[in-house]
């Protein structure tokens, strides 16, 4: 059985057991599905604000908002549950000798990017 949760798991597994170049590689991918989170996330607003506008047919406008929930949660959950994930498995591979070098990288892009995206959010939906 293929579903969300199982693909998530096999996501942070994979991320455990890679090296640290590789966990370099998963840090970058995270940060585009963490894009898509957030444009879900935006997404919905939109599609709110036009509902309650009057700009767009009610029904259109609840599939839309049922549509961007889906994706947002499981890009939610594929990037930047994953991203957090990874920073504190990339900083604890910092210990490794031999992959110091991929996993201080990986650290740090994950860091950043986690930062940012909660900056990123909070513009772009103005949660505060």
């Amino acid at each position: 059985m293929k579903n969300g949760a199982v693909n998530f798991i096999k996501h942070i597994r994979n991320m455990i057991t890679a090296s640290g170049k590789k966990r370099v590689i998963y840090a970058l991918a995270n940060i585009v599905i963490m894009a898509l989170a957030v444009a879900a996330a935006a997404g919905i607003k939109v599609l709110a604000t036009a509902m309650n506008g009057g700009e767009l047919n009610f029904i259109a406008a609840i599939v839309g908002i049922i549509i961007c929930f889906a994706l947002g949660v499981f890009c939610f959950l594929q990037g930047f549950i994953a991203q957090i994930a990874l920073v504190f498995i990339s900083g604890a591979g910092i210990a490794n000798p031999e992959e110091r070098g991929g996993n201080i990288a990986a650290f740090i892009i994950s860091f950043l990017t986690t930062a940012g995206l909660v900056a990123a959010a909070i513009v772009i939906l103005k949660v505060i």
